[in-house]
C-alpha cells in the first residue's frame, strides 16, 4: 500500500520530475531533493533559475546564478555539462542525441554531446528554449518574437515576429 509523507521544501520549488520512478524537487537555492528511502539531497548550481526534465535520458537537466549547466539522474550523480562564466543560465532544454541547450542573455548556447559549443546571438533576451523531436532543429522564444535554428547545419534561422 502506497504511504504519503510530508516534504518540508524550505524555498521556492523551481521543477518536480520523476526519475527512474523516484521523485524529485528542485529548489531555488540550487538544491535537489529526492525521495529514495528516505530524503536525500544535492546541491549542483549556487542558485537555480531553470530545470528541465530531459526524459530520454532520464536526467534532470539545471542552470543556475552560478552561470553552469548540470544534469543530475536518479541516483543522485551529478555532472557539469557547461559553463557561461559568471552569467546566469536563465534557460535549459535537452534534444536530440544527447544535446542541450541553455541560455544567458541574449545568448543560446547548443552543446552537442561531443562537447561542441554552437552559439547563438539574438536581438533581445532569451526566454525560453525547445528542440524538435525529430532531428536537430531548435527554437528560441524571445521577446517579441522567436527564432528556428538548424544549429548542426550552416545557415540562415527563420525568424517568427
Amino acid at each position: 500500500m502506497p504511504t504519503v509523507a510530508p516534504l518540508d521544501l524550505e524555498g521556492h520549488c523551481v521543477a518536480a520530475v520523476f526519475l527512474d520512478d523516484v521523485p524529485h524537487f528542485a529548489l531555488a537555492d540550487g538544491a535537489i531533493h529526492r525521495l529514495d528511502n528516505g530524503q536525500k539531497t544535492v546541491q549542483p548550481n549556487d542558485g537555480l533559475l531553470a530545470a528541465f526534465h530531459d526524459a530520454a535520458n532520464d536526467r534532470l537537466i539545471t542552470g543556475g546564478e552560478d552561470g553552469k549547466v548540470f544534469a543530475v539522474k536518479a541516483g543522485g550523480e551529478v555532472s557539469e555539462l557547461a559553463s557561461a562564466g559568471k552569467k546566469w543560465i536563465t534557460s535549459v532544454a535537452a534534444g536530440p542525441q544527447g544535446a542541450i541547450a541553455y541560455a544567458s542573455g541574449k545568448t543560446a548556447f547548443v552543446r552537442f554531446a561531443d562537447g561542441k559549443i554552437k552559439e547563438f546571438t539574438h536581438p533581445r533576451s532569451v526566454e525560453g528554449l525547445a528542440f524538435s523531436p525529430k532531428g536537430m532543429r531548435f527554437a528560441v522564444a524571445r521577446y517579441n518574437g522567436a527564432t528556428l535554428h538548424f544549429p548542426a547545419a550552416e545557415g540562415k534561422p527563420v525568424e517568427l515576429e
